[in-house]
């Protein structure tokens, strides 16, 4: 295949935003499609970003020959259908997270890119962004010891022009929910820091509905490390991790995304106290991750990231039994 690759996208979700302009300006992508099935919103979303065609439908999309992967921003209740259609069509996927609604289905989804020899992986985008190579280029280094302690927190005030009614956030049938939503970011970063998967977990949420609005989750490791976390909708803005070792401890205020571009660092913390200041090239974590899943399928390197999103899955399904089946203990 030569570059650029041609990229179609499947809906005009608010997170395009973000990654269509990515796609224009990674070196080795091209923009060349947008799928949605309502005309009005197409036409509208093809002008902001510049996009050469519209597509009626997502099977029309597939079915290009000018089109060589697709990202797939859709509800998480759609992810397992559009991602096996999009394989069996021989599309590299790019799938938003969370994956799917349990692991089961996202083991389908891995399995189908597999067997069609196409590029999968996950939506997540701070782990292409430098300073994420920086963070674990010290601990490869084995800067902070023996790590013995993952902590981390994602939340924001949810404000939203889009009615409850009508968000996938809301409906635990579509994958909704703090965890899949926002604590996916901390459970993956906690399985990226620690190379393994968790022997227990629990978990704790606080419903809105049929969704949790809230969650906390502990994970123990066997290497005797543990991993915690919180995660909400209804607290301010917190999107930090601390990595703490035997002999020092990373710290970033704004691991998920930098709060801003120009200025994207964190601090190594020895163990006494003492901090230092780590600065980070200035990069938009977007198109890191859209220009290095289009290397990847130049390069052939299918199985680079998937492996991780699937363990992400089958951790939250863990964490997601837990707080189900604890839900009425040590009630006063």
């Amino acid at each position: 295949m030569q570059s650029p690759v041609r990229w179609g996208i499947l809906g005009t979700a608010r997170i395009t935003r973000r990654v269509a302009p990515a796609i224009q300006s990674a070196p080795a992508a091209k923009l060349i499609a947008i799928a949605s099935r309502s005309e009005e919103k197409a036409k509208a979303w093809a002008e902001k970003y510049e996009c050469p065609q519209i597509v009626e439908s997502y099977e029309q999309l597939l079915e290009r020959d000018d089109v060589d992967v697709v990202y797939i921003p859709l509800p998480p209740h759609l992810h397992a259908e559009w991602t096996i259609k999009a394989a069996q069509a021989g599309k590299h996927v790019l799938c938003e997270k969370p994956l799917a609604l349990n692991a089961l289905e996202a083991e389908t989804m891995v399995n189908a890119c597999q067997q069609a020899g196409v590029c999968f992986e996950e939506g997540v985008m701070w782990y292409h962004h430098p300073r994420a190579t920086q963070i674990r280029d010290i601990l490869n280094q084995g800067r902070l010891g023996e790590i013995r302690r993952v902590t981390s927190a994602f939340s924001f005030p949810w404000q939203s022009s889009v009615e409850p009614s009508e968000e996938y956030r809301f409906k635990q049938e579509q994958g909704g929910g703090s965890l899949m939503d926002l604590g996916w970011y901390c459970v993956g970063a906690s399985l990226w820091t620690l190379g393994m998967l968790p022997e227990e977990v629990f978990g704790r949420e606080v419903l809105d509905g049929s969704v949790d609005e809230s969650f906390s989750g502990w994970m123990r490791f066997a290497n005797g490390a543990e991993a915690a976390f919180d995660c909400s909708r209804n607290m301010t803005s917190r999107r930090w991790i601390e990595i703490a070792g035997t002999e020092g401890s990373i710290v970033c205020d704004d691991f998920t995304r930098p709060w801003q571009e120009e200025k994207t660092r964190f601090w190594i913390h020895d163990a006494q106290g003492n901090a230092e200041v780590v600065n980070c090239e200035a990069a938009t974590q977007e198109t890191c991750l859209i220009e290095n899943f289009s290397q990847r399928i130049l390069t052939g390197q299918l199985d680079n990231q998937q492996s991780l999103g699937l363990k992400t899955q089958q951790v939250m399904d863990r964490l997601l039994k837990s707080a189900k089946s604890k839900r009425n203990e040590n009630e006063f």
